[in-house]
């Protein structure tokens, strides 16, 4: 028998969605130490396993609140879709790391790799900012506005990254076989990282809908 709470209280789904925002930004930091020390690639990655596990069962723990929950803070289907997207960017990290151990990326890592990080860090810090404002979204109105427009300016960054990154490793005068290899991995890790942008902008849609609900 599945009880329903017909009057839950706001902190339930503010709570954690603020616990999946800290998950990002320790995500961050872990992308951070991998540039700092490419050499604990592999021990990095394991952390940032664990952290995705972590953030996953967070986004469990929204999904068993809202199917309780009667009446809630926000809209069933932007809380539910904010969980889903702050999933997504922790999954795209998650990936894009693991895929870089498994592949063997050599080190130095390419500066496109950076470059990518730097965007999605800048996100995540944008984000944690903004899930805090929700909170009190009438009161945050202007700031959330700006947070979105940030978020949107970031994507487009991402965008312009992606596209010169992915114009340098097609246009290869000479190739080979191992060539052709790393050229694969890489393109594969370029686009998950870029997809874990994407998904950072999708946040801030998500934002602004919640904006002009509670205007």
């Amino acid at each position: 028998m599945i009880f329903i709470n017909l009057f839950p209280k706001d902190e339930i789904f503010y709570n954690l969605f603020e616990k999946q925002a800290e998950k990002l930004i320790e995500a961050a930091k872990l992308l951070d130490e991998i540039l700092k020390n490419p050499q604990n690639l592999e021990e990095l990655s394991l952390k940032m396993k664990k952290l995705e596990v972590e953030a996953d069962s967070l986004g469990h723990n929204v999904v068993d609140h809202l199917r309780k929950s009667f009446i809630t803070p926000l809209e069933g289907e932007d809380i539910d879709l904010l969980r889903q997207r702050l999933d997504d960017i922790m999954d795209s990290i998650e990936k894009a790391t693991n895929r870089m151990v498994l592949y063997q990326i050599p080190k130095p890592f390419p500066k496109e790799i950076e470059e990518y990080i730097k965007i999605i860090k800048e996100a995540i810090e944008e984000i944690n900012k903004g899930i805090k404002e929700i909170r009190n979204v009438r009161k945050y109105q202007e700031n959330l506005h700006q947070l979105c427009q940030r978020l949107n300016y970031l994507e487009d960054e991402g965008d312009v990254i992606n596209r010169t990154a992915l114009r340098n490793l097609m246009n290869v005068a000479q190739t080979n076989p191992d060539k052709n290899l790393e050229i694969i991995k890489l393109k594969e890790i370029y686009e998950t990282f870029e997809n874990a942008i994407d998904r950072c902008e999708d946040v801030g849609n998500i934002f602004e809908s919640i904006l002009i609900k509670n205007r």
